[in-house]
């Protein structure tokens, strides 16, 4: 059994709500010192990790380690629902065929309670992806939405080059182009390369699907390599972290 406590429901709307889109379900595990939920999308291009550890929480209570999978729309229909003066906390008894999610208004008192079905079947957890990326750069979360948004409205691929130290942002159609050269205070926070040149692609359509998730944190850091995966890390200052691995294309 499970029962803890998050203090501030907009935060942790924002954790959840656009990462848990790209998923059909809602992995969760439950340790003495992490709150998390990992899972590929069903066509297996987004690996999504979401890690609260225990002290980010208001309370927190675990026996053991629990792993649950809970219903992807009846969890979002829940979390859209938290505000900022909303505590919000998730509870599960051994056995139930529920996960009791309960936001609390810190002023009022007044409660909501939902409850969200538990999968019957188990899945096995999906393990973390360990892989170093050669490129590195750190960049204001909004510039990173406004990257996705601009490549969408010219093609359906965003390609990311290194070299010479900076990173081009390209996009092409059969008659359009959309280039954007960054480096370093423009507007990168940071950018560093462990290779002389690196190029990959990664479709559009992915990147728009997780941007919303981009408001968990001020600033994204961003890794990739030639042919790899790239990799989001969004960290909060409560130590939450919300990461994508989003594959390639050929």
């Amino acid at each position: 059994m499970f029962k803890v406590t998050y203090p501030n429901g907009s935060a942790f709307k924002k954790l959840l709500q656009g990462a848990l889109k790209p998923l059909s379900d809602v992995p969760i595990q439950v340790s003495d010192d992490y709150f998390i939920i990992r899972a590929l999308s069903p066509d297996k291009n987004i690996l999504v990790e979401i890690s609260i550890p225990r002290s980010a929480f208001e309370s927190y209570e675990a026996s053991g380690e629990v792993s649950i999978v809970a219903s992807r729309d009846q969890m979002l229909k829940a979390v859209r629902r938290a505000l900022r003066k909303d505590t919000v906390t998730l509870s599960y008894e051994e056995g139930s065929r529920y996960l009791k999610l309960i936001l609390t208004n810190m002023r009022t008192g007044a409660e909501r309670a939902y409850d969200i079905e538990i999968s019957e079947a188990g899945t096995e957890p999906v393990q973390s992806i360990q892989l170093e990326l050669p490129v590195r750069f750190q960049i204001a979360s909004d510039d990173l939405k406004k990257l996705v948004r601009d490549a969408k409205l010219v093609g359906e691929e965003l390609e990311l080059i290194y070299k010479e130290g900076s990173i081009e942002v390209i996009s092409r159609s059969e008659n359009k182009m959309f280039k954007q050269v960054m480096g370093l205070d423009k507007p990168l926070y940071s950018l560093e390369s462990k290779e002389s040149m690196v190029s990959s692609r990664y479709d559009v359509d992915l990147l728009k699907s997780i941007a919303t998730s981009f408001d968990a944190a001020e600033i994204a850091t961003v890794e990739f390599g030639s042919g790899l995966p790239m990799k989001i890390t969004l960290a909060s200052d409560d130590g939450s972290k919300l990461i994508f691995w989003i594959a390639p294309r050929a």
